[in-house]
Order: C-alpha cells, then structure tokens, then sequence
C-alpha cells in the first residue's frame, strides 16, 4: 500500500480515536434505552463506529503507521447507571451525525487513495440513514418543535437598499429564514453540549470539573442570547434539555473520555458560530457569533491546554525537514 498522505493520517487518526469512544459510549447507552426505535438507532451507531474503527485501523496498520490510544470499555465507570434519557440520546446522536457527516465530506474529498476514499464515501452513506434515522424519532416525538413559519410571498424580490444588512444599533428588519436555520440550529448544538458539560461536572477531579461548569456558564450565556435574538421577534422560544440529564452522583466516563468528548463538541460548536457570523447579511447577528466564536476559541485552547497537563493528549504526527535537503 502506497503511503497516506497528510490528509489521510489526520482523518483516519480522529477516525479511530473518535470512535472507539463513540463505540464504548453507544453501546452503553444501547443497553439503557427504554423504546425499541431508539435502540434500533444506535444499534446502527454502534455498527458504524466499530467499522469505522476497524478501517482507520486497517489503512493506518498497512501504512505502517503508529495507532493513537484507543478508547475502551474501562472508560465507563458506571455500566448500570442510566445517565440520558431517550430523548436526550436521540438529540444528541442527531447533532453527532450532523459533525459526522461534514467531517466524512471534507476527509473524502481530502483523500487521493481510493480505496479510503471509497471507505469516508461508505460512511457518509450509512451515517446519513442514521441521521435520518433521528430526524424521524425527533418528528415522532416531537422533538423538533418549534417549527417556525415562514410567510408565503408571490414573487422573489430584488433588495433595494443596504437595510437588509441591518445595523448595529436601532430599529432591525425581522429575521430571514436563513437566520432562522442558522440561529435554531446553533441553540439546539449549544444546548445539547451545555447538558454534555452538566453531566460531566461529576468528575471529582476539581481542576477539570471547575473548567466543565465554566464550559457550562458559557453555553448558557449564549443560548441567552440567542434567545435573545427570538424574543425580540415574538417568536416561540426555543426549548431546553435540564430535565432529560442526571447530573447526581458519581461520575459516569472516565476524565480523560469527558475531556476528548468535550474538546470535540466545542470544536464543532466554533465552526458552527463561524458559519453563522459569515453567511448572515444581519450585523449585528454576524457581530453576536463573532463575538461567541472569540470565546469558544479561548475555551477550546484551555481545554487542550488541560488535556496536555493531565497526560490525556496524543501529539500528532509531526512534518520533520530531512538535513540532506
């Protein structure tokens, strides 16, 4: 096998790291779930994690290449404790699905060796069944309210003036379906992470339980403000998750597990806020993600910061200049 490229390394690397955690965790959760239909979901999570691990292995093995540390089932601290409820699971594989998907996009089109082409192409492929998999219990359950209405107009308009930019301060123009999505699909992630990072706060180790809550405080500022941004429209409020979590007790993962799946949520939730400050035409809606992204940024450098501190980061490969050059 010829030998992967930079590319490649770095996205089987996150593969097989990613998802021998996804694998451990899923299966834990699939022993909890209380419906048949949520346990017929993550059945397929779990079958999608265990091959993914098994390919980044496969491709990293044949290239000679060093194995991160992988996550295993001594990561779960609590086997027979119910930690999320069904709900929550469903809202949080959905999310995950979504990152998954545009990490599988971004490593297929990375890649020049077909064959780990064609295996990020096969993973795109049954990962979207799973995310629809959630949309259709989210439908079912009710979990995708509110739906918010956008009127029927008879013709495409033309803007006219620089209005549609907004401003910073005074009267606005009422939001845009764009900015819907946008602003809906960022509560429910930073929701969704902020619920992760209550049920994290468990860990008896104060340094990092002291970084959760902080993480934690975080979230909830900005699904203030992005409540904020609905409110002043009269639209529905968004809801939270606070009852669908067990945040008593000991703790359920593993430090060094509550850490990496921490660090990899606010990754996704900055990209997120840097989509959004980019593709809306409101300032001061650009201006408000600008500004969480900045603190999402500061927050994910101290968390890798605390992971290095604690022995729980893998350092990646590493280019080296060859002296005879």
């Amino acid at each position: 096998m010829q030998d992967l490229t930079a590319s490649e390394i770095t996205n089987l690397i996150a593969s097989f790291t990613t998802n021998t955690m996804a694998s451990v965790v899923t299966s834990d959760v699939l022993k909890k779930a209380e419906s048949d239909d949520v346990r017929s979901m993550l059945e397929l999570g779990v079958q999608i994690a265990k091959a993914e691990v098994e390919g980044a292995e496969y491709f990293m093995n044949q290239a000679g290449r060093v194995l991160p540390v992988p996550f295993t089932e001594q990561d779960i601290l609590l086997p027979n404790d119910k930690y999320y409820s069904d709900n929550f699971v469903i809202l949080l594989k959905y999310k995950l699905g979504q990152d998954a998907l545009n990490l599988y996009v971004t490593s297929l089109s990375t890649s020049t060796n077909p064959e780990v082409r064609a295996f990020y192409k096969k993973l795109s492929q049954d990962t979207a069944e799973l995310v629809e998999k959630c949309i259709e219990l989210m439908v079912k359950r009710g979990l995708h309210q509110p739906v918010i209405h956008i009127p029927k107009s008879d013709e495409v308009e033309r803007a006219q003036t620089k209005k549609v930019l907004g401003k910073f301060i005074g009267e606005k123009r009422p939001l845009s379906a764009p900015e819907v999505l946008q602003i809906q699909n960022n509560f429910v992630s930073t929701e969704v992470l902020k619920e992760i990072l209550r049920s994290f706060s468990k860990t008896e180790t104060s340094e990092i339980r002291e970084h959760f809550e902080r993480g934690k405080d975080m979230c909830s500022k900005h699904l203030e403000m992005m409540q904020a941004k609905f409110e002043k429209e009269e639209l529905p409020q968004m809801p939270t998750w606070e009852s669908e979590v067990d945040t008593e007790g000991q703790p359920h993962f593993s430090d060094r597990l509550m850490m990496f799946k921490v660090s990899l949520m606010v990754g996704a939730i900055g990209a997120r806020y840097g989509v959004t400050a980019t593709a809306t035409l409101r300032k001061d809606i650009g201006a408000t993600f600008s500004k969480m992204m900045g603190e999402v940024v500061l927050y994910a450098e101290d968390s890798a910061a605390l992971m290095i501190k604690n022995n729980m980061f893998d350092e990646p490969p590493l280019v080296k200049l060859n002296n005879n050059i």
